[in-house]
């Protein structure tokens, strides 16, 4: 064998990357980060009771932070609305309210928490008497939907006179609806959780139909929502479901309130955190993925639970998967 002096050099094949492997990479990583965007939200809501510390805290405006429990103070109500007790923001992103100590349809200014009766009305404008504990949230043709835990029904509201109309028969929703939310077509409803007694009532998450003021039970919250009374319930902008509950005098004790995420298929809720006590109202967005409207099947767009942990579990996954597709391409 001869050998020679020049050396001998081996010819190095350019690297090849899959760009649309890449690419898959790369949306999954942004379809991750914004889902660990969406995780964390802000709602409006109003603390009605709670032990009034400190001095003049009840009753005001807040600005949460869903996923840390978080509060901002807006700002007070006026004095003669004691109980606004559901709150939703219209499609134009108005901040509606229901009163449920006067029977007043009134309208909360998102920049210093004071309210006041929609345009041209005065206190009292529902035009209904009695104890309802409303609930309430706008569908995407911008008409409001009222729904009462006690008489157990659904109400449209007239957002200039503020007068309540019933939808169907009275008791037709069959439960004791706390709030709902809408979500396209989609709309939901969260039960009461105890009755006055403090025994269970319905810690459920239900569907309602707004054509005949109907609720269908989806499933039990489950064990990680702690015992509560009454609740709000809002979507946020990517299609999440929230939920505030009341924890206020359960075990005749001050419990902050807690903030649940809630599976819409299974009604399944995750504990996320806690905040102020009272806080039984909650308005994130305005109707939300009405562009959605008309689809076959509710179930096909459920938007799944994402914690941050499980968000970063499928980067790490899908970009293991990506960079063993490229070795393969380059081999």
């Amino acid at each position: 064998m001869i050998y020679t002096s020049e050396k001998i050099t081996r010819e190095r094949k350019p690297m090849r990357v899959n760009a649309p492997a890449f690419q898959s990479a790369l949306a999954v990583v942004a379809m991750t980060l914004a889902a660990s965007l969406w995780a964390n939200p802000t709602g409006f809501s109003i603390n009605s009771r709670g032990n009034d510390i400190p001095p003049g805290s009840i009753n005001n405006l807040w600005q949460v932070n869903l996923q840390s429990g978080e509060e901002t103070n807006v700002g007070p109500l006026v004095n003669q609305f004691l109980d606004v007790e559901a709150l939703a923001l219209s499609p134009s992103g108005d901040l509606y309210g229901a009163d449920d100590d006067t029977n007043s349809l009134v309208r909360v200014r998102t920049t210093d928490g004071f309210a006041f009766p929609i345009t041209g009305t005065s206190v009292g404008n529902m035009g209904v008497t009695g104890t309802f504990d409303f609930g309430m949230s706008f569908d995407c043709d911008g008409t409001l939907f009222v729904v009462s835990a006690i008489e157990q029904s659904l109400f449209q509201a007239s957002l200039s006179s503020g007068q309540l109309r019933r939808v169907g028969e009275p008791g037709a929703l069959a439960a004791p609806i706390s709030d709902i939310a809408v979500r396209g077509d989609d709309v939901f409803g969260i039960g009461v959780g105890l009755d006055a007694n403090g025994s269970t009532l319905a810690p459920n998450l239900y569907r309602i139909d707004l054509e005949n003021a109907s609720a269908r039970l989806v499933g039990s919250l489950g064990p990680e929502a702690l015992p509560y009374n009454n609740a709000g319930l809002s979507f946020g902008d990517d299609g999440s479901l929230w939920a505030m509950t009341d924890r206020s005098g359960v075990d005749n004790q001050f419990l902050p309130s807690q903030i649940l995420r809630i599976d819409p298929l299974s009604g399944r809720a995750e504990a996320v955190a806690e905040t102020l006590i009272g806080m039984e109202s909650l308005a994130i967005a305005p109707p939300v993925m009405c562009q959605m409207r008309g689809a076959s099947d509710a179930g096909a767009h459920a938007i799944p639970i994402m914690s941050p942990p499980g968000a970063a579990l499928l980067v790490l996954t899908m970009l293991g998967l990506a960079g063993l597709r490229l070795r393969r391409q380059q081999s």
